[in-house]
C-alpha cells in the first residue's frame, strides 16, 4: 500500500511517503509561514524522489491539529483534495500526537511525553501521553492550558510514578520556553525543530495503528481540522456584537 502523510499546523511543514514496497521518505521544512506556497512542491518533490505516481497513492495520513488556524487549513484542505480526486481514503491524525510519536519512536521503559504548541499569551496547546510496550495511552486530552500549568501537571504526573521516563517537545520561544522551568528535573526536553525530521514518518506509525480512522467518501468532506482555540477573529467579532447587543 503507497501511503503519503502531510502535516501543516506547526511551523515544521511535515511530509513522508511508504512505498507499496516498504521504502520509506521524508521532508521536513523549518518555516513560520509560507506552508500554502511550499507544501505542493514539497510533496511533489517527496513523491517524485520516490518513485511514486500520485495515482498509484492508497491512502492519506494527516496532521488535523490543533495548531496555527491557517496552518492546520491547508493540510487538511489538501489532503481532502487529493483523496477526492483520487478516490482513496484519509485518515487523520492529531499533531500533538504526531510530536509525541517523534520523541519516542521506541524503547523499552514507559515514557510519559508531553508536545506543547504555544497558543499565544503563555497559554499551550498540550497534551500528556504515555507510551508503554509500544502502546500510546492518553493519561491527559488535548486542551489549552497556560504553560505554568502543563509543567506543574508534568511534575505531578512524574513524581507519582518514578519508573516513567519523560520527554517534552514544545516550539516555544525562549521568552516562554524559561516557564518549563527544568521539565520537572526528569527527562528530556526538545524543541520542534530538533523532532522536525521525525515527524512525517512518525505521522506515517501512527496512520497503520487500527484506533485511526479510515474515512472515505462523504466522510472526508465533513473532516474538519482541529483548532483548539476560537479564531481571534472570531473571538473580537463576537465581543463587539455583546457590546452592541449590552448597549441596545
Amino acid at each position: 500500500m503507497a501511503v503519503l502523510a502531510m502535516d501543516t499546523a506547526t511551523q515544521v511543514l511535515a511530509a513522508a511517503v511508504r512505498t507499496a514496497d516498504g521504502r520509506e521518505g521524508s521532508v521536513a521544512l523549518h518555516i513560520p509561514r509560507g506552508h500554502s506556497r511550499l507544501l505542493h512542491p514539497a510533496l511533489k518533490g517527496l513523491l517524485q524522489a520516490s518513485g511514486v505516481e500520485p495515482g498509484a497513492l492508497d491512502e492519506i495520513v494527516v496532521g488535523v491539529g490543533p495548531g496555527s488556524y491557517t496552518g492546520v487549513r491547508i493540510g487538511v484542505a489538501a489532503a481532502k483534495a487529493m483523496a477526492a480526486s483520487l478516490g482513496v481514503q484519509v485518515r487523520p491524525v492529531s499533531t500533538l500526537w504526531m510530536m509525541a510519536e517523534a520523541a519516542v519512536p521506541d524503547g523499552d521503559r514507559p515514557t510519559l511525553v508531553l508536545p506543547l504548541l504555544y497558543a499565544r499569551r503563555q497559554r499551550a496547546f498540550g497534551a500528556l501521553y504515555l507510551k508503554r510496550s509500544g502502546l500510546w495511552t492518553t493519561v491527559a486530552p488535548e486542551q489549552v492550558l497556560p504553560v505554568t500549568e502543563w509543567a506543574a501537571r508534568w511534575r505531578a504526573a512524574l513524581g507519582a510514578e518514578p519508573a516513567w521516563d519523560g520527554v517534552i517537545v514544545h516550539d516555544f520561544p525562549e521568552s516562554v520556553r524559561v516557564l518549563l522551568g527544568d521539565g520537572g528535573g526528569a527527562g528530556r526536553v526538545w524543541t520542534l525543530a530538533d523532532a522536525a525530521g521525525r515527524l512525517g514518518p512518525a505521522l506515517l506509525r501512527l496512520g497503520r495503528l487500527p484506533e485511526v480512522p479510515a474515512l472515505a467518501g462523504e466522510a472526508v468532506h465533513r473532516l474538519a481540522p482541529e483548532y483548539a482555540l476560537p479564531v481571534e477573529a472570531e473571538v473580537k467579532l463576537a465581543e463587539r456584537s455583546l457590546v452592541r447587543h449590552g448597549d441596545g
